[in-house]
C-alpha cells in the first residue's frame, strides 16, 4: 500500500483540493467507517470517489478468489461450469444480446458476462461446459446484486487445452456452491457458508446510496445530476447497504447486507427509511432496530476486504431460524 502523505499528494494533484481539505475528507471517512479502516485505507476510498484509482493493475495469472471491483487488465485461466441461455434486449431502439457463464477453479467461481458481438466468441472457439478458457486483459464490475462480475472488454477469450490442474466442473461446484453449515471460528476465506448466529451490532454509517429506478445499477453523480451508464440521467431510487457484527457463540465476524437484505435487517424498505431520515435525522433508523439478538440463518461468502485487510462475511441469504428444523438436524447428527 503507498504511504499515506504519498496518496494524499496524488489526491491533491488529482483534484486540485488543498493539502487540509484532503486531510479533512480522510478523517471523516474513517469516522464514516467506524474506524474499521486505517487511514491508509480511508485515502484509497476517497482517492476512488474522486475519481482517482491507486490500485496496481496486474497482468499476472489470477485466481479467481484474488478477484476485486475494480480491477482491469485481468489474466485468468478458469473452467466453463455452466453456460446460461441468452437473453435479448433492447436499448435506445437497438437491440442487443448477453450470455452469461459460470467460472471457476480451485478457489472460487466467478461469473463472466458476454455482451452482442461477444457471443461469437463461443461459436468461434466452440466453447462448451467443461472447457478451460483463458481471459487476457479483461475487467471486474460489481452487478446489480454487488456480486462480482467479469467482463471481456477490450481483452480476450480462448479456449485452451495446455492447463491441466483446475478441477471439473462437478467437483468445482461440490466444493465451492454447497452450502456448509460452520461455525465462524472455522470460516476460511473464499468459502461460501451457511451459519446460525445473531447480529449483535450495526455499524451507523450512512447505509444508503443512489440507483437507478429502471435496471437498478448503482449511479454516478456528475454536478449534482444522477446518471446511469445504460439509461442516462435519471431520478434516483435509494437502496441500502448495512454492516455490522454476527455472533454464534464460537466467535464473531464483520457481516455485510446488501439492498433487501439490509431492509430485512432494518425492517423496513429503504424509500421508508429515506422518508424517516428526513423527518428525524438518521440516529433514529439505527436506534430502533429490531433484529439487534435474535439468531438468524445467514448464508454468503467469506471474502477479504482490499481496504480493511480483514475477513469478512458477505450475505446472500438470511432466513428466521426454524427450530422444528434445526431440532431434526441435530437428531441426524446425533
Amino acid at each position: 500500500m503507498i504511504p499515506l502523505e504519498k496518496v494524499m499528494e496524488k489526491i491533491c494533484e488529482h483534484s486540485k483540493l488543498s493539502e487540509d481539505k484532503v486531510r479533512k475528507m480522510i478523517e471523516e471517512k474513517v469516522v464514516e467507517l467506524s474506524g474499521l479502516v486505517s487511514k491508509e485505507g480511508a485515502a484509497y476510498i476517497v482517492a476512488r470517489e474522486l475519481g482517482l484509482s491507486l490500485l496496481k493493475e496486474s497482468r499476472r495469472q489470477l485466481k479467481v478468489r484474488n478477484l476485486v471491483s475494480g480491477l482491469r487488465s485481468v489474466d485468468l485461466v478458469a473452467r466453463v461450469m455452466r453456460a446460461f441461455e441468452p437473453r435479448e434486449f433492447e436499448k435506445n431502439g437497438k437491440k442487443g444480446r448477453v450470455l452469461n457463464l459460470l467460472l471457476g477453479d480451485e478457489t472460487g467461481t466467478v461469473r463472466l458476462s458476454l455482451w452482442n458481438e461477444e457471443l461469437d466468441l463461443l461459436e468461434k472457439e466452440k466453447i462448451n461446459e467443461g472447457d478451460v478458457l483463458k481471459i487476457s486483459g479483461g475487467y471486474v464490475k460489481t452487478d446489480n446484486r454487488e456480486m462480482l462480475e467479469l467482463r471481456i472488454g477490450r481483452g480476450s477469450m480462448e479456449k485452451t487445452d495446455l492447463v491441466v490442474d483446475i478441477p471439473e466442473p462437478k467437483d468445482i461446484e461440490r466444493r465451492f456452491e454447497e452450502t456448509k453449515r460452520k461455525p465462524i471460528s472455522e470460516f476460511n476465506e473464499g468459502e461460501y457458508n451457511e451459519v446460525r448466529a445473531c447480529i449483535v451490532q450495526v455499524f451507523s454509517r450512512n447505509p444508503f446510496f443512489e440507483v437507478c429506478p429502471e435496471c437498478g445499477t448503482r449511479l454516478k453523480e456528475k454536478e449534482g445530476k444522477w446518471f446511469c451508464d445504460d439509461h442516462g440521467q435519471v431520478g434516483p431510487k435509494h437502496a441500502m447497504v448495512l454492516s455490522g457484527i454476527i455472533d454464534d457463540g464460537s466467535g464473531n465476524i464483520r457481516a455485510v447486507f446488501f439492498r433487501e437484505l439490509a431492509e430485512k435487517v432494518f425492517g423496513k424498505k429503504a424509500e421508508e427509511l429515506v422518508d424517516v431520515v428526513k423527518k428525524d435525522g438518521r440516529d433514529v433508523i439505527f436506534d430502533n432496530i429490531q433484529t439487534l439478538g435474535r439468531d438468524y440463518i445467514m448464508r454468503g461468502r467469506v471474502k477479504r476486504n482490499q481496504f480493511t485487510d480483514s475477513v469478512e462475511f458477505v450475505v446472500n441469504e438470511i432466513e428466521d431460524v426454524d427450530i422444528k428444523k434445526e431440532c431434526k438436524t441435530l437428531l441426524e447428527k446425533s
